[in-house]
């Protein structure tokens, strides 16, 4: 583990709070964030988280209290979080914009104390019925505070954040994070994007999502810059890259495709990236970023109930979500729920190297957590596959796959096949009944720009080029897919009237 700063290896025994003094009293002048230009070091980033936990402990929190946040990506927003974690709290977070029954959902499970939330927010909190004090911050910008320096928490099995699921389908579920999780997520950042000091990253993940606190952990231990920014923004993107000295990237869902979308440049590959890192590109994909770029792409696969990465590319397999990261193990496990050796396919299944990697379990929901972890093992709910020399390939949800002719069908085998159709830029299946038993496909297809969309046509393509069992039923073209902050597509939202769908026969 030697590429690993010593607070992010085996046995993960510190704080976020602890990390963040450790790094303030070592090295306090060294920028941690930069953010519209200015430079935010380590000691003034320490002194404004400082400043919220004392506000916390004279407001009456107590350390396990609840603290809800809901506030812009920026500076302001990570001081906030992290003078949660100094004091103790149990930290939060929902999306700015959440709203309506979700919101209402998740303040009902985690029974927050107190809100420190963005201003616009305070209605949807309102009328989500909840009337707990609030205190309005802004999130996106910097303002410099300074409070008494507050000695961290020192218990790594305390539970630090619920961070809510996605929701694709069902209500969010609420998953506990350990300061242990916390600072594993961390490693495995760094892990997969071999950061070192000096590293420079582009900060667009919401703080909402584990992939933003665990950026922030990995660049206080690494001593990296964070670039920060609103959102992704492909029309800005590769000036921020250059003006900033970006060195590493991380993508998720359809970022890679949005940002081939844009034309050709004599200076695409006059930039500082060294690498980028993430999840859910196809191999074509792949392919076309690298010949254009000049960045090699490492694919990594997790969750945030198992420590954020279980799996990481390093050896640069074409189609592979990489080997096991060093603290967990992996094994895939059949319908009968026997696990497979040697080459194989079933249900991902992670196993801890080391106790308190895993979620504890869902806040409120014994049932989830129950189907979750089962005899100190998680159950992802993944489909996996695994060669001889320990390379695993994702296949897709178990619950999002469906039953055609008597055959199942993996509905990202679906959707991976219809992405080589040469005008579409995305696709989603899902199963709808069939009118002789088990499912009929439906597909909801994103055209690409300038493509008309003809549903005859595709699905002429789709049965020359797909196996019969895979060819869609039923056909949809849509404008935009509606996306969780991970950027999947949320299906639970997709429209499967089939009233206007094309049919094209049960063939």
């Amino acid at each position: 583990m030697a590429e690993l700063p010593a607070v992010l290896r085996p046995p993960f025994a510190g704080t976020a709070g602890g990390l963040l003094s450790d790094m303030a009293h070592r090295a306090p002048e060294r920028t941690i964030l930069v953010h519209e230009g200015q430079e935010i070091s380590v000691g003034a980033l320490a002194a404004a988280a400082d400043a919220v936990a004392a506000r916390l402990r004279a407001r009456g929190v107590a350390p396990g209290d609840p603290v809800l946040t809901m506030l812009d990506a920026g500076p302001d927003h990570i001081a906030t979080v992290l003078g949660i974690a100094l004091a103790g709290a149990l930290w939060v977070p929902l999306a700015p914009d959440a709203r309506g029954p979700s919101l209402a959902h998740a303040l009902s499970v985690a029974s927050p104390v107190l809100g420190l939330v963005a201003p616009a927010a305070e209605p949807a909190l309102r009328a989500a019925g909840w009337a707990g004090p609030l205190e309005h911050r802004h999130g996106q910008g910097w303002t410099p505070e300074r409070g008494p320096r507050i000695e961290p928490p020192q218990d790594p099995e305390a539970h630090r954040a619920i961070l809510f699921t996605s929701g694709t389908t069902g209500a969010p579920k609420g998953v506990i994070v350990t300061e242990r999780m916390l600072l594993a997520s961390a490693a495995g950042c760094a892990l997969a994007s071999a950061c070192t000091p000096g590293d420079g990253y582009l900060m667009w993940e919401p703080m909402h999502h584990i992939g933003g606190p665990q950026l922030v952990l990995m660049a206080l231990a690494g001593q990296a810059r964070l670039v920060t920014t609103p959102r992704f923004s492909a029309s800005r993107f590769w000036e921020d890259v250059r003006r900033h000295r970006v060195t590493k990237l991380h993508y998720l869902g359809g970022i890679l495709e949005i940002l081939l979308k844009a034309a050709p440049r004599p200076d695409d590959r006059e930039h500082p990236v060294a690498l980028a890192f993430g999840g859910g590109c196809r191999p074509d994909v792949q392919r076309a970023f690298e010949a254009r770029f000049g960045i090699p792409l490492r694919e990594v696969y997790g969750m945030t109930e198992a420590s954020s990465f279980t799996t990481v590319n390093l050896r640069g397999v074409p189609g592979s979500v990489g080997t096991r990261v060093p603290w967990l193990d992996v094994e895939l496990v059949g319908a009968d729920g026997v696990a497979r050796d040697g080459p194989a396919e079933g249900e991902i299944v992670v196993c801890p190297r080391q106790a308190g990697l895993l979620t504890p379990g869902y806040l409120g929901n014994p049932d989830a957590t129950a189907k979750l972890l089962r005899g100190g093992r998680l159950f992802t709910g993944d489909l996996g596959a695994r060669d001889a020399e320990g390379n695993y390939r994702f296949l897709g949800r178990t619950t999002d796959s469906l039953r055609r002719r008597g055959e199942n069908v993996s509905a990202w085998e679906v959707e991976t096949a219809l992405a080589a159709h040469p005008d579409i830029a995305e696709a989603a299946v899902v199963g709808v009944p069939s009118e002789i038993g088990d499912h009929d496909i439906l597909c909801f297809v994103l055209m690409r720009d300038g493509t008309a969309c003809d549903p005859a046509a595709l699905a002429d393509w789709a049965r020359d080029h797909m196996p019969r069992a895979h060819v869609p039923r039923y056909w949809k073209a849509v404008a935009v897919f509606e996306r969780t902050p991970s950027q999947r597509i949320r299906k639970n939202r997709l429209d499967r009237n089939l009233a206007d769908a094309f049919d094209r026969g049960d063939r």
